[in-house]
Formats: structure tokens, sequence, C-alpha cells
């Protein structure tokens, strides 16, 4: 499996966590020094060390929401992938992250996101 599919094997770990996992196992998948810039929230920057948090308070205000790639390509050291987030009740959100990663780690994450569509 060449670097890019490394990279797809921990983004999509990333999304089984962020749609039931244990929060604590994203420390696994970035570095120490992980830096998140979350676009559409004015507090939008994450640590590696907030990150478990941030997902449990997602998954309090979104309870049982499942993420999915809709579509991902990579080039070096950076993964763009479209992103589906569904909630139970039929609603789903888009969304655009590009990840860098040093070696098989996330270094660093752009998100966007859309409004909660029915």
């Amino acid at each position: 499996m060449g670097l890019s599919g490394v990279h797809a094997e921990v983004f999509g770990g990333l999304l089984d966590i962020w749609s039931g996992g244990d929060p604590q196992a994203v420390l696994d998948l970035v570095t120490v020094d992980y830096r998140g810039h979350m676009l559409y929230l004015a507090a939008g920057e994450r640590t590696a060390a907030q990150y478990p948090d941030w997902i449990r308070a997602y998954r309090s205000a979104n309870p049982g929401v499942v993420f999915a790639v809709v579509e991902q390509t990579s080039a070096e050291d950076r993964l763009w992938t479209r992103v589906s987030a569904r909630r139970p009740d039929g609603s789903v959100a888009h969304g655009v992250n590009i990840s860098r990663f040093v070696g098989p780690l996330i270094a660093e994450e752009w998100a966007v996101w859309s409004g909660w569509l029915p």
C-alpha cells in the first residue's frame, strides 16, 4: 500500500471515530503538534489534546451521526476528501476536508461544512 493508501486508511479510521468510535483513539491518528482549522466555526482552531473533546461535544449535539467518504484524492502529503454526515432523521451535511500528513499521521486539517439539509 502506497503512502496515499495509508493516508486514506488513516482518514477512514478518523471518520470511524467521529461515527461512534473511542474519541481518545484520535490521538493515535494525529501528530502531537496537530492543528485543526475548522473554517466554518468562529472558534474553529483545535490542538491534538483538544481533539477528543471536540468529538464528544459534536456527538452530544448530533447523536447518531454517521460520516462517509464521498470522494477522495491525494498528492504527496495531502489528502482531499468530500465527506457527508447523516443524522438518524435523514438530514445530511456536506463537507470538504484537506488533511496534511507527516508520515502516516495527520498533522493539520482544514475543513468546511454545509449546514444540515433535509
